[in-house]
């Protein structure tokens, strides 16, 4: 049902959107190498269209690493990194600060070496100085967040619900002796006191299960039953399909061209590049009627420890009454130089 005439990955996927609409989703994934100087050259090896989600080990206990590109119709371009933070020059340091820049986005994160909270003689709870690293990855496991399950009564539980894999989280000062910080924070909301709650910092994609991305999905009470089931919410929010920290969904929709800096989020030093400019193509076919259809870009992946950047577009037509009626959606890329 899709003829592919790019060198790039592609998939599709029957959905339906909030209000019951058939949807016809392609997704074209293109993975581009990128070189010292800051140029990009097609990858050799193009990843494939992930059709479900990836994690770092059992679901519910670890982060994602890729949520599917097919989990829905994205409201703006998700920007993710899969990375370390590095040491400039390869020197150890306790602490240093990365920075995302592409388009709109403008981020900055401060890392640290491992710490845990020790008792100091005089009183109160305060973080060991960080340990020396050269390199650390970016991951939800080391941003704050966790859970603290160490009250004997169950119903005393508690789990931090913006990123339950987590590290730092704790209901009581005696639950934290010995309890990890987290490395990763936000340099303007720093951890001083255990009782801090301050947001996860990280880069990769949030889970669609954790606050606040769960809550746009909308309201699923007795109302949702008696008039909607099994439709989405009436307050369904089409960002939920967006799987990127909130400070790094860009909307309207990223075009490539956009510059791209990465600091010290590299081996290789400051990481700086063009995005890729090109335009996918749809034109899909039911029975004797053609109708093309415009791609948004959006995810724009970038993995500074491989050195490529992969982009990947989506494409989404209603269909309904047409379903029976679709034959082929043929895939192809426009000239560069023959406009957006």
């Amino acid at each position: 049902m899709v003829d592919n005439r790019t060198p790039y990955a592609v998939d599709k996927i029957w959905r339906q959107d909030k209000d019951g609409n058939k949807l016809w989703m392609v997704v074209v994934k293109a993975t581009f190498d990128i070189s010292l100087n800051g140029t990009t050259s097609l990858a050799k090896e193009q990843i494939p269209v992930a059709a479900t989600c990836e994690y770092r080990g059992a679901r519910g206990k670890t982060s994602l690493i890729h949520e599917s590109d097919l989990f829905g119709v994205k409201a703006g371009t998700d920007v993710l990194v899969n990375g370390s933070a590095w040491a400039p020059s390869g020197r150890r340091v306790r602490a240093l600060d990365v920075r995302l820049r592409i388009g709109a986005v403008n981020k900055r994160l401060r890392v640290f070496g491992d710490r845990c909270w020790y008792r100091r003689l005089a009183g109160g709870l305060v973080p060991t100085q960080p340990e020396w690293f050269e390199s650390m990855p970016i991951l939800y496991e080391r941003a704050y967040g966790g859970q603290d399950f160490s009250a004997d009564d169950p119903a005393k539980h508690r789990i931090e619900d913006r990123n339950p894999v987590g590290a730092g989280f704790a209901v009581r000062a005696e639950h934290c002796l010995d309890r990890r910080l987290p490395n990763i924070e936000y340099p303007d909301r720093l951890i001083a006191s255990w009782r801090d709650r301050p947001a996860p910092a990280g880069l990769n994609a949030v889970e669609c299960s954790w606050s606040p991305r769960r809550e746009l999905a909308g309201t699923y009470d007795e109302s949702w039953r008696r008039n909607r089931f099994p439709l989405w919410a009436e307050d369904f929010d089409g960002r939920y399909n967006n799987c990127a920290p909130l400070d790094q969904q860009v909307g309207p929709f990223l075009r490539g061209g956009e510059e791209v800096a990465l600091e010290n989020l590299s081996p290789k030093g400051t990481l700086a590049f063009t995005l890729p400019k090109i335009h996918p193509c749809f034109r899909t076919r039911f029975g004797r009627k053609d109708q093309e259809h415009r791609g948004q870009l959006c995810t724009v992946l970038l993995e500074p420890d491989q050195s490529r950047v992969v982009m990947s577009w989506q494409t989404s037509i209603v269909c309904n009454d047409r379903v029976d009626d679709l034959d082929v959606t043929i895939v192809t890329q426009k000239a560069a130089g023959s406009g957006a």
